[in-house]
């Protein structure tokens, strides 16, 4: 039995790097638009679907995510089967995109309603009154106002959700912790502790670039606002 080295365990690990990434950018985008749609039913109060907004931010935000992978990977197929859409063909890694995007999006839900709430009423009231159209209102008085609000959530948002994509190799999706498990068991556990710092190391790179990224984010972001605070003054 030959043991690999260290770089040999960390060349196996970022072969299947892409397929971590894929699942983590596509959930934390399909996530963000998820969110966002729930939040806007939520906010204005549309009938029937603010309670399902409710259900889905609530039941997304009480079970363990890994629950939800096996809800979705497992019971979602014959469910949705009793209905006559067949989706038997679902592979673990759509099912691991699917489950993350709704957790991602429940959570999201709860940190752009507040942000949305958080700008003043008055400035909501000033816009319509001067003949803002809502499309208008939004983008040059509200969103700019609110996204520089929603940043810090939503970046712990996403560092949850890098956390929680280790997860995905329960249904057997090869990614970088599936690789290290096989790793790991193919020396019938001898490097385990070493297989499992370097993919540690991993996410704290992939965690640290993303936390990086957001409070770049909420620097360009203060500018918009300021702007926006400056146009909401002029229209109050």
């Amino acid at each position: 039995m030959v043991t690999p080295s260290t770089w040999e365990i960390v060349s196996l690990l970022l072969d299947v790097a892409h397929i971590t990434f894929i699942i983590l950018l596509a959930s934390a985008v399909l996530g963000l638009l998820l969110g966002a749609v729930l939040t806007m039913i939520n906010v204005k109060n549309i009938p029937v679907l603010k309670q399902i907004t409710v259900v889905i931010s609530s039941f997304t935000r009480s079970v363990p995510i890994i629950i939800q992978l096996f809800i979705v990977y497992y019971a979602l197929p014959p469910l949705l089967g009793n209905f006559g859409i067949n989706v038997t063909s679902m592979s673990a890694t759509v099912a691991a995109i699917l489950a993350l995007t709704l957790y991602h999006g429940g959570y999201l839900t709860e940190v752009l309603r507040a942000a949305y709430k958080a700008v003043d009423k008055g400035q909501h009231e000033a816009a319509d009154s001067l003949g803002y159209t809502p499309t208008k209102k939004f983008f040059r008085i509200i969103l700019p106002q609110t996204v520089p609000v929603a940043l810090p959530g939503w970046g712990n948002a996403l560092i949850h959700l890098i956390h929680d994509t280790s997860l995905v190799f329960a249904l057997g999706v090869a990614d970088i912790m599936g690789r290290a498990e096989l790793i790991a068991a193919s020396s019938f556990g001898m490097n385990q502790v070493q297989v499992f710092l370097i993919v540690a190391a991993i996410y704290i790179v992939v965690t640290f670039l993303s936390d990086g990224m957001v409070r770049l984010f909420e620097k360009k972001t203060q500018k918009f606002k300021l702007d926006s605070g400056l146009k909401a003054k002029r229209v109050a």
